[in-house]
């Protein structure tokens, strides 16, 4: 059951942006969202079709700066958090296929994105989760900063079980710093509300019930093929067209591919496949490319069904794309 607080921060943000406590902001591409979080090297990719709607609401209390997203298609995340920050998150909603780093996550579950040098978050639709990135180095005292950074050092796992309890209670905690900043600065209380949510977080990490900790922590061998995929699909030139062509790339039969990609992202390869070649092709759009040329670049030469796949997956012909972003 999601704490009514976040409801109310989502809602009421516009009346209180003036006051440069809160930021809301709404989105329709994916891009721009990823934006949102200052200096991560952070690419999202839609993997679901349909338009696309997500939202962003921001408070800062100094070295703290909590994020409440909201998704509304599986989006990919791959990314790596700025050298010293933790960067963790607990969901409010999180409903579906969910994989951090390979391992399976829910709704209790501490998403740690500082855990390792990247990330890769696996999101389904129905995604809600709040953010916290602690700045270290910009924590007010050096009680504060030392306690940040031992939990920095902690080496935490992508993913960290929480007991129901704990969740709550860091949901607590969170709401009720997302309810002071509404009230106006919380100058005053910025301090005790950083050493607050340092403690829960250090609760969550330090009182682990054994039972919940993951089995093992090495990748499974079908989240290494599908990350050895994805690989492939960064670059034009490497870019598999086809299942096949992919079969031969690796050198494995087209049912290892379908088990590997339904184990770990519950996802028909061919649709992954074409997913990420028209976020490509979108990507191009915003950069100015020609829809013929950003097309083909990508391995889609019948004009016609490209542009009805594309439309189906981003709700826009690409050429509506091409004049938004020439517009911009």
């Amino acid at each position: 059951m999601m704490a009514p607080s976040f409801f109310d921060f989502e809602s009421d943000t516009s009346a209180h942006e003036a006051a440069g406590v809160v930021a809301y902001c709404a989105f329709t591409d994916v891009d721009q969202q990823a934006r949102v979080f200052e200096d991560w090297h952070l690419d999202y990719t839609q993997i679901s079709s349909g338009s696309f709607h997500g939202s962003s609401s921001i408070a800062t209390f100094g070295g703290v700066r909590i994020l409440v997203e909201r998704l509304d298609k599986v989006i990919l995340q791959r990314g790596a958090v700025p050298a010293g920050r933790i960067a963790v998150a607990v969901p409010l909603e999180l409903e579906g296929h969910a994989r951090m780093c390979g391992e399976k996550s829910g709704r209790d579950s501490l998403h740690v994105f500082s855990s390792g040098p990247d990330f890769e978050f696996f999101s389904p639709e129905q995604h809600l989760l709040v953010n916290v990135e602690i700045d270290v180095s910009r924590l007010p005292t050096e009680s504060l900063r030392a306690f940040a950074g031992s939990l920095h050092e902690s080496r935490m796992t992508p993913v960290v079980p929480m007991t129901a309890l704990t969740a709550e209670r860091l949901r607590k905690v969170l709401g009720h710093a997302l309810s002071l900043s509404m009230g106006g600065p919380a100058g005053a209380s910025a301090g005790p509300l950083q050493g607050a949510i340092l403690s829960v977080l250090a609760e969550a990490v330090e009182t682990t019930p054994v039972e919940l900790l993951p089995r093992t922590a090495a990748p499974t061998s079908h989240y290494a093929l599908v990350t050895e995929v994805q690989r492939r699909l960064e670059a034009a030139e490497t870019c598999p067209l086809s299942i096949a062509e992919l079969c031969g790339q690796l050198g494995v039969s087209r049912r290892t591919i379908q088990y590997a990609f339904q184990n770990a992202l519950n996802l028909n390869p061919v649709a992954y496949l074409r997913a990420v070649r028209l976020n490509h092709v979108r990507r191009e759009l915003r950069l100015g490319e020609s829809v013929t040329a950003a097309a083909i670049k990508w391995g889609f030469l019948h004009l016609g069904g490209f542009a009805q796949d594309y439309k189906r997956m981003f709700g826009e012909l690409p050429s509506e794309t091409a004049r938004k972003y020439r517009r911009a």
